[in-house]
C-alpha cells in the first residue's frame, strides 16, 4: 500500500480512504495550529498595548498632603490587575471544580480558588513596587480584618477586590471584575474597575476626570445620559429583593415608581453600567465595603455623577445601609426622594 496516496501498487486498486483521512488530519492539525498562534497573538497584543513598565516609587508625588499617582503608574496597576488575570482568573474560568470554591457567610457569598489566587498575585506585585504602603485585600481581609483599621492613617494604600462578583465568576456567568482602588490618608484618589473578559477598564485619578480604557484607546465617561427621561422611563440597579423586615415594602413601593430595574449583585458591573450610561442610578444596599466601593465612587464622581447615603451623609469605609448612586444631582433628590 503506498501511504501517500492509498494505492495498492501491486493490483492497480485504490483505497481512497487511508488519503482522505490523511489529508483531513493535515487539515485538523494546521488548524489547531492556527488556532493556538491566534491565541497567542492575541495575549501577545493585549500585552504591547498595555505593557508592564518599571515605574519607580521616587515618582510618587504629594499633593495637599496626599500622596498620589500619576496615569503612568496606574495604568501600571492595571497591567497588574491584566496579568493576574491572564494567569489566575481566565484560565479557571468555567473550570472550576466544587473543591475550588467554599461559601463564606452564606451559600451566596462565595470564595474560589482563583479569587485567593489572584489577590495574591497582585498584592506580591503591589509590595514589590510600593513597600511601605498598606496593602488591602478582600479575602486577607476575611481573615485577618486589623488592617482595615490603619486606612486612614496611611499615607498611600491599596484596597483591592481580586473578583467583585464572585458568584457570577464561579457559576460562569461574565459579571464580574477586579477593583483596585488608591487612598492616601482615607482618601481615595485613584481607581480601576477591570474587567477579565474583554481586558478594558475603567479608570479615574481624582481631579483629573474618569476614562473607559478600550483596545488601549481612553474614551471619557460622562455621566447623564438618561437625564432628560423622566425617572419612569429610566435605567437603574437596585437589589431591593435583599431587603428584610419592614424595609422590604417600603423598596417594592419605591421600585414601583421606577422605570426597569436590574439587580447584578456585581458593584463592577453596576459602576459600568451607570458611567456609561446605560443606567441612571444604582442603589448599593447591606454593608458597604471599602473594596467594593473606592475605586467605583471615586470613578463615578470623577464622571459627574452623584453619591451619598440615602439619609444625605458622605460614605465612609464599612458603612451599613443604602448608597445611592446617581447620574445628577437632580436624580439622585427624585430617587432618595421615593424613600422618604
Amino acid at each position: 500500500m503506498n501511504r501517500n496516496d492509498g494505492t495498492d501498487n501491486r493490483s492497480g486498486i485504490v483505497d481512497q480512504s487511508l488519503g482522505y483521512f490523511n489529508h483531513h488530519l493535515i487539515q485538523l492539525y494546521v488548524s489547531r495550529c492556527k488556532l493556538i498562534a491566534d491565541h497567542h497573538e492575541t495575549f501577545m497584543k493585549r500585552s504591547l498595548v498595555h505593557p508592564l513598565n518599571d515605574v519607580s516609587i521616587d515618582r510618587l508625588t504629594n499633593i495637599n498632603g496626599a500622596t498620589m499617582l500619576n496615569s503612568e503608574q496606574l495604568h501600571q496597576l492595571a497591567a497588574i490587575c491584566r496579568q493576574a488575570s491572564d494567569t489566575e482568573i481566565m484560565p479557571r474560568f468555567r473550570k472550576l471544580g466544587s473543591d475550588q470554591v467554599e461559601e463564606k457567610q452564606n451559600h451566596h457569598d462565595l470564595v474560589t480558588i482563583a479569587d485567593q489566587a489572584a489577590e495574591t498575585f497582585i498584592l506580591d506585585k503591589l509590595r514589590a513596587l510600593y513597600p511601605d504602603a498598606l496593602l488591602i485585600g478582600e479575602e486577607s481581609v476575611y481573615q485577618d480584618p486589623a488592617a482595615l483599621s490603619q486606612f486612614s492613617k496611611a499615607a498611600l494604600s491599596f484596597v483591592l477586590d481580586p473578583i467583585d462578583g464572585t458568584w457570577h465568576y464561579a457559576n460562569g456567568s461574565v459579571n464580574f471584575g477586579v477593583m483596585l482602588s488608591v487612598a492616601s490618608h482615607g482618601e481615595v484618589v485613584a481607581g480601576i474597575i477591570f474587567e477579565p473578559i474583554s481586558g478594558d477598564y475603567m479608570w479615574a485619578i481624582k481631579g483629573q476626570g474618569a476614562f473607559d480604557r478600550v483596545d488601549g484607546q481612553d474614551r471619557p465617561l460622562k455621566a447623564g445620559h438618561q437625564s432628560s427621561l423622566p425617572l419612569s422611563e429610566t435605567m437603574g440597579c437596585f437589589s431591593f429583593g435583599v431587603s428584610k423586615g419592614e424595609d422590604r415594602p417600603r423598596a417594592i413601593q419605591a421600585v414601583m415608581q421606577m422605570g426597569r430595574v436590574m439587580d447584578y449583585r456585581c458593584a463592577a458591573a453596576e459602576y459600568r453600567l451607570l458611567n456609561t450610561g446605560a443606567t441612571a442610578f444604582v442603589i448599593f444596599q447591606g454593608t458597604l465595603n471599602l473594596w467594593d466601593h473606592g475605586a467605583g465612587l471615586l470613578i463615578s464622581q470623577e464622571a459627574g455623577a452623584v453619591a451619598r447615603m440615602l439619609d444625605g451623609s458622605q460614605y465612609a469605609p464599612q458603612n451599613t445601609g443604602k448608597l445611592l448612586v446617581a447620574e445628577s444631582e437632580a436624580r439622585w433628590n427624585e430617587v432618595a426622594a421615593l424613600f422618604s
